[in-house]
């Protein structure tokens, strides 16, 4: 006797398991002053690491890792993690492309805006 536990052919429910998000880590929320006046922190980007997944649980997704430090006088350095579904990672990609092609085709200004 055979019991089908799983079915290959109904879609992975989207839910709260797979939505878009980015996790900011405890240290870094801890580096910002809470002053009235203090409008946040500038960090740089270092560096990126990225890795696809595929489960019946969360779908397909892509992970990324950016690695942000701080700049001038301070040294931390925080992951800042990204967790995109396959489809929105594709459509910020093709964003960021339009945006860097138009950045391109620009004249230089003399001021940034």
């Amino acid at each position: 006797m055979s019991t089908e536990l799983t079915r290959t052919d109904v879609p992975v429910p989207r839910g709260r398991l797979s939505r878009n998000t980015m996790a900011f880590p405890r240290e870094l929320r801890e580096a910002i002053p809470d002053l009235p006046t203090y409008v946040g922190r500038v960090l740089e980007l270092d560096s990126m690491s990225a890795r696809p997944s595929n489960n019946h649980l969360f779908g397909a997704r892509v992970h990324l890792s950016l690695v942000v430090k701080e700049t001038g006088k301070l040294k931390g350095e925080f992951t800042v993690r990204v967790d995109l579904e396959a489809e929105s990672a594709r459509a910020l990609a093709a964003t960021l492309t339009q945006l860097a092609d138009q950045a391109e085709k620009l004249e230089v200004s003399e001021f940034f805006l």
